[in-house]
């Protein structure tokens, strides 16, 4: 009779945990969400032309990601992007990928579009992996320090970017 009680208290301590676990985390899956992080990288720039008319030159990108806000969302992540810039004159047009691989393996991926009246590129979430399965949203990246290129054909920086997502339920 001992052991059928102490199967009974278990099944309603754990019954307990999983009711208040899943409250708060289903409650989290689906409510906006905020994101700051500040990305460093190192980028590797690879020109197909260069005038005073027109520039335009690919990149390949890659860092690690600081959390500012409380929440530590994306804190931790490296960083990988690929794009495109293009210049004429001394108006630049930017568009490209980024990733976010968080230490666990999981990832998400974001659209980054700049145009030549924007002060602060556009970021958009287009996909996720594992815990990141199905995330939308986006937000805004502005570039907050930037060094002399340590190598030719290279350049180091760090953005900012801000932004809100949603994971479905």
């Amino acid at each position: 009779m001992g052991n059928k009680r102490r199967v009974i208290r278990f099944a309603i301590v754990l019954s307990i945990f999983v009711v208040i676990g899943s409250g708060p985390l289903n409650l989290a899956r689906s409510a906006e969400q905020v994101y700051d992080v500040d990305a460093c990288v190192s980028m590797e720039l690879s020109t197909l032309v260069r005038s005073q008319e027109i520039t335009i030159l690919s990149w390949d990108a890659k860092g690690i990601m600081r959390s500012n806000h409380e929440s530590k969302v994306f804190d931790n992540c490296t960083v990988h992007t690929h794009g495109v810039m293009r210049w004429e004159g001394k108006i630049a047009t930017v568009y490209g990928y980024m990733k976010y691989l968080a230490p666990d393996g999981d990832y998400v991926i974001f659209r980054y579009e700049k145009n030549p009246d924007e002060k602060a590129a556009t970021t958009t979430l287009l996909a996720g992996t594992g815990k990141w399965k199905g995330i939308t949203g986006g937000g805004k990246a502005v570039r907050i320090a930037a060094g002399k290129p340590v190598v030719e054909g290279t350049t180091q920086f760090c953005n900012n970017h801000k932004g809100k997502f949603t994971l479905p339920k």
